[in-house]
């Protein structure tokens, strides 16, 4: 009763809040800016763009919309690291604002040349609080995930969960607002071209957002060339208007200034594809990186000469000597190993482990580039340039699984997926498949006979993580019980398993403490982390109702914009549009998490995924258009049921059975014939529609819907969104039917 009393005044106190925004912005867009003579003159140059390049500009726009999109939902993760439990929060405010943008697509004025100003008022606000004690004070609200080494803001006061759903309910809004006008700018022009031709223009520019985004992540390019390439994207509607030009180029000089500000001279940030590393090269310590914000790793000198001198010297608030018992504790337990992985090597600190104990062939396996070429560049003692050394930029799950080598050993460094979350993968949990039993019996099938799997998560690993971790790994190893013992490094646990690992040594090493009987027999009741239910950090499976809650206040906020911004809410609406878009979500997250399982988790991968989704659209529209006729509810709707079940067929397939390129050809054909005919049916509906707007704001905002009820996944598992897929395109077969009924 207590914690509903206490959800209720959270609530309550956020809407009361929320009202001087949920109230000024409606009247912004429907009563302020339809009064300025300054937009209405941008909406009549934009009108009077020449019909024979309006393709062209279509695909700008549709093009800026969606790299801007990856772009914020990038930058919010960059400047508090809370949104990686809330990534779908950022995507489905731009869904929110887009969706509405689209629906006022015959509504005067656009307010294109306020994009700019409004993303630079969020940017510039957003960057500045990260360096404020707010960026700590703001960590997450989630009850059912634990906060890996950073401390819940669920149970502290109810100021601070207040505090916390307030911030997020904030940018939710004020995100929202900025994508209206870069919505209504597309649908305005779409509206100007036949509806099949205008949406097939849509999904060039798009294709051409992500491709620019993908190359820009390619080259880690920090955040002030994102915005500059957005900026000249947008300013490109203005150049009729020196004063439309003005304001936009101010707004982006005093956000890069801004951004320029060294705020932390001791510190510098390098933009991987997957988050941002800040780097510390302080004198009276080691070199070390956070990632998002979080202390990530030290680059250690524990060669025999250092640790002779300065065993006792403190580097991060354990003494040198502590942290080599740590690195060296594998090596003491599998001496002189022959060959040995190390996945999440890091910046090094496992590999000059290996090498100082005799290790003959190392595989060191980095998702993170950039933390790879920190750990070449900075580590004392070279690790990496080391002859034996084998260095693989990759997915730790996916070179075991496509590796044929087998190891004496195998260590996991610390792969933490709360640090290397891709802004592109959909992701809205922390899920991690390189901690599920699955994984572990493959890591297992590349051992060779006697070796053995040493893995470590620290960082204040709590004791229902570490029964997590021990109770996967006695299944995947047919029920014999791996040993445990305390580690030095970050106050958490550590687990040997694999063929005669004895408890023996830990009797010599008085800095390793066994804590094998405190897992033994899972007393703790913890739930095992399965390919479909990957959520590391849920030590037990229960439905997440710290994310119904925040989902509660973003959908409150999602109606107010809708009925006060969308005239004619209620009639400007299409149900199939609606609904094809709620299941394409769902089977789009699916498809998405499924194949970087088969491929790897790395952002090249998932950046592949969805240009192949859209290139999927692309075609799928195109073939509607070559069509000499619409086909029936029943054909299209058909087709589209059953591509989902085989895709639903996909996920029971036992992968490790099949060759691996017949097995990854399998899986990726059934997995994307969903997503085909998902395109197919929208295009379908699209052509039949009313209009452009009504199509696209209805397809946009059923997207919200699906995104919300991708959280069902955290408590049933990723394999019922095709379930909820099923259901809503039930519905979407229903509206179309009903639809083509009353058309006679």
């Amino acid at each position: 009763m207590s914690h509903l009393i206490e959800i209720s005044l959270v609530h309550g106190t956020i809407i009361i809040t929320l009202l001087p925004i949920l109230i000024g912005i409606p009247k912004l867009f429907t009563v302020w800016f339809p009064r300025s003579e300054w937009l209405e003159r941008h909406t009549d140059e934009i009108d009077s763009l020449p019909a024979s390049s309006i393709g062209l500009w279509i695909a700008l726009a549709a093009g800026a919309g969606l790299y801007i999109e990856i772009m914020i939902i990038r930058l919010h993760s960059t400047f508090f690291q809370l949104f990686a439990y809330f990534k779908n929060m950022s995507l489905l405010s731009c869904f929110l604002g887009l969706g509405i943008g689209y629906a006022r697509g015959a509504r005067r004025p656009l307010a294109t040349p306020l994009i700019m100003p409004f993303l630079a008022t969020q940017i510039t606000l957003m960057y500045l609080l990260r360096f404020t004690p707010l960026a700590q004070y703001l960590q997450s609200p989630v009850k059912e995930e634990i906060a890996f080494a950073l401390g819940s803001a669920y149970n502290k006061t109810f100021i601070r969960l207040a505090a916390v759903y307030l911030f997020l309910a904030l940018v939710f809004c004020f995100n929202a607002a900025c994508f209206i006008p870069l919505g209504h700018l597309a649908s305005r022009l779409m509206m100007r071209q036949q509806k099949l031709v205008a949406y097939s223009w849509n999904l060039i520019g798009s294709l051409c957002g992500v491709v620019l985004f993908t190359c820009v992540s390619f080259m880690w390019a920090p955040p002030p060339v994102w915005i500059a390439i957005s900026a000249l994207a947008v300013m490109a509607f203005l150049y009729r208007s020196r004063t439309s030009l003005v304001a936009s180029v101010v707004a982006v000089i005093i956000m890069l200034g801004v951004m320029a500000i060294p705020f932390r001279l001791d510190q510098y940030d390098i933009y991987s594809p997957y988050q941002i590393l800040t780097v510390s090269l302080l004198r009276q310590d080691p070199p070390c990186i956070s990632a998002s914000h979080a202390w990530h790793q030290s680059a250690l000198d524990l060669s025999e000469a250092n640790l002779r001198n300065n065993a006792q010297k403190k580097q991060g608030g354990v003494t040198l000597g502590k942290w080599a018992e740590y690195y060296f504790a594998p090596f003491h337990f599998k001496q002189k190993p022959k060959d040995v992985l190390i996945v999440g090597s890091g910046m090094g600190n496992d590999v000059a482990a290996a090498l100082q104990h005799g290790a003959e062939k190392i595989d060191a396996v980095e998702i993170d580039p950039a933390i790879l070429q920190l750990g070449k560049q900075l580590h004392p003692e070279s690790p990496y340039q080391a002859r034996n050394v084998n260095v693989v930029n990759t997915d730790a799950r996916a070179f075991i699984r496509q590796t044929k080598k087998r190891y004496d050993l195998i260590v996991y460094g610390v792969l933490d997926s709360l640090t290397l979350l891709s802004d592109r993968s959909g992701g809205i949990r922390l899920d991690s498949y390189v901690y599920t039993v699955e994984a572990f019996r493959e890591a297992r099938a590349r051992l060779k006979k006697g070796g053995m799997i040493c893995l470590t998560f620290g960082g204040g690993l709590n004791d229902e993580l570490g029964s997590k971790i021990f109770m996967m790994l006695k299944e995947a190893f047919d029920g014999r019980d791996p040993i445990s013992y305390k580690a030095a490094y970050g106050y958490g646990f550590s687990f040997l398993a694999g063929e005669g690992v004895s408890k023996d040594i830990l009797k010599s090493r008085p800095l390793l403490e066994d804590t094998t009987e405190m897992f033994s027999g899972n007393r703790m009741g913890t739930d095992i982390g399965t390919d479909d239910w990957p959520f590391f950090y849920m030590p037990y499976r229960q439905y997440p109702r710290s994310y119904a809650n925040m989902m509660i206040i973003f959908g409150i906020i999602s109606l107010v914009y809708v009925f006060q911004l969308i005239p004619g809410a209620g009639g400007g609406f299409s149900a199939p549009c609606f609904f094809l878009g709620a299941g394409f979500m769902l089977v789009e997250t699916k498809g998405i998490t499924e194949l970087a399982l088969v491929y790897g988790s790395t952002w090249i991968v998932v950046s592949a995924v969805i240009l192949a989704i859209l290139i999927m659209a692309f075609f799928a529209n195109l073939f509607v258009m070559k069509m000499g006729r619409i086909p029936s509810p029943s054909t299209t709707y058909g087709l589209l049921l059953a591509a989902l079940a085989a895709g639903l067929i996909s996920t029971f397939l036992p992968q490790g059975k099949l060759p691996p390129v017949v097995g990854r050809m399998v899986m990726t054909m059934l997995l994307t014939l969903p997503l085909f005919f998902a395109g197919f049916a929208f295009s379908t509906e699209l052509n039949r529609s009313v209009s452009v707007p009504v199509a696209l704001s209805s397809n946009l905002l059923g997207a919200m819907l699906g995104g919300f009820l991708e959280y069902n996944s955290m408590y049933y598992g990723f394999r019922m969104l095709y379930y909820i897929a099923f259901i809503m395109y039930c519905f979407a077969f229903v509206g179309s039917a009903m639809a083509k009924r009353q058309q006679g």
